[in-house]
């Protein structure tokens, strides 16, 4: 299964009708409807029931409305900015409360006689619509930010990637659980290991000696030592090549440090090249 890219922060998760009709819209209805049965600020005295369903569907389903297209519009603005969000709903909320108190001195003004076309009443309107576009756009908010990923706290900068073939500190590098299995004659310089019927004849600096496990399994035990399988019946530590021969038929041969020759097959030479090996000179 082909795994899909995580969304940058700032860019929505969900698709935006998904969010309009799933959230957005259940929370406007609700908003419009307990404004409705509760009347504040006077509605419930001045209007009937169908007067007040008319008044506070028709003011939340414009200011909505004024919060989506000024949310689109600012949406395209900062699709690369994920920081600016948190400030642009913000600002988001202002306009639209700046805009329905106009719409709703006008309202007012026409439906019921009340003057609050002059400073002192519009700053007081405003006031109310504030609280109002505040207890209605919070929920869709806190939504919309949460589905931008912009609720957390900054995240810190990624740490630069580490190339694959990049050496491990000496710190980090685990030690080879292989080694403990050498005489302490032979000492650590591990150079090369050579598959003997059901034994394995290991090569260091110092001689060789044949230890009773299998090929492949002292391989997995020489995880954290660079080197490679060369051949069915080889593996060679990095370090301890020290040049590379080419047969007339084209094969490689390994030049270690203490003078063996190993063979390399051909299903492993392109490894081995990869590697960077075949660019040492020899001894």
């Amino acid at each position: 299964m082909r795994e899909t890219e995580a969304p940058a922060a700032g860019q929505p998760r969900t698709p935006y009708h998904r969010r309009l009709l799933g959230r957005r819209l259940p929370v406007l209805l609700a908003a419009a409807l307990v404004l409705t049965l509760l009347g504040p600020f006077g509605t419930f005295a001045d209007l009937t029931l169908a007067q007040r369903l008319a008044y506070w569907c028709g003011l939340i389903g414009l200011g909505g409305l004024a919060f989506e297209l000024l949310t689109l519009a600012a949406g395209h603005r900062l699709r690369e900015r994920a920081g600016a969000w948190r400030a642009m709903l913000a600002g988001v909320v202002l306009a639209v409360a700046a805009l329905m108190t106009l719409t709703v001195a006008l309202l007012e003004r026409t439906l019921r006689g009340m003057d609050f076309l002059r400073p002192l009443g519009l700053a007081e309107l405003f006031v109310y619509v504030v609280l109002v576009t505040l207890l209605v756009s919070a929920i869709p908010v806190w939504l919309e930010l949460r589905d931008r990923g912009l609720l957390a706290g900054p995240t810190p900068p990624p740490s630069p990637p580490v190339p694959d073939n990049a050496p491990a500190s000496p710190a980090e590098r685990p030690e080879p659980t292989f080694l403990a299995r050498l005489p302490a004659r032979l000492g650590q310089d591990l150079l090369a290991l050579e598959m003997e019927d059901h034994y394995v004849r290991v090569h260091t600096a110092e001689g060789s000696d044949l230890i009773l496990m299998r090929l492949r399994d002292a391989i997995a035990e020489l995880a954290g030592l660079e080197g490679m399988q060369v051949h069915r019946s080889h593996w060679v530590a990095a370090a301890a090549v020290a040049g590379v021969e080419r047969k007339p038929d084209g094969k490689l041969v390994l030049v270690l440090r203490n003078g063996r020759r190993v063979p390399v097959s051909r299903s492993y030479a392109a490894a081995v090249r990869e590697a960077g090996w075949t660019e040492k000179t020899g001894p």
